[in-house]
C-alpha cells in the first residue's frame, strides 16, 4: 500500500470511528430491539425520527428525555404508534452524555 492510500484509509477510519462508536452504543442500549435506521418497525426508524424533528427547537430536549426515560416520563407520546418506548426499568440506563451522543447520531440519519 502506498503512502497516499494508507493515509486515506487511516483518515476514513478516524472519521468513521465516532459513528461506529455510537452505532455500538445504540445496540448496547437496546434501541435496535424496536427501531432500525431506515424502516419503521415497533418504533419509528431513526431516519423518520430525524426527519420529523429536523428544525424543531425542542428536539434535543424532548428526544434526550425520551431516550433516557421512555415515552411516559420522557418526551411524552408523539407518534401514532400503539407501542410506547419503555422506561429505564425495562432497559439499560442511559447517561446524559450517552443520550446526547445517541440524539446527535439519530439526527444525522
Amino acid at each position: 500500500m502506498n503512502k497516499i492510500s494508507g493515509s486515506i484509509l487511516i483518515g476514513a477510519l478516524v472519521l468513521s470511528a465516532p459513528a461506529f462508536a455510537t452505532s455500538k452504543l445504540v445496540k448496547e442500549k437496546q434501541c435496535l430491539q424496536c427501531h432500525s435506521v431506515s424502516k419503521d418497525e415497533i418504533g419509528p426508524s431513526f431516519q423518520h425520527i430525524a426527519k420529523l424533528w429536523k428544525g424543531n427547537k425542542d428536539a434535543e430536549r424532548s428526544l434526550i428525555a425520551t431516550i433516557q426515560k421512555g415515552t411516559t416520563d420522557g418526551g411524552g407520546p408523539h407518534w401514532d404508534m400503539k407501542a410506547k418506548m419503555p422506561d429505564g426499568s425495562e432497559r439499560p440506563a442511559i447517561s446524559d452524555a450517552e443520550a446526547k451522543k445517541i440524539y446527535k447520531w439519530i439526527m444525522k440519519q
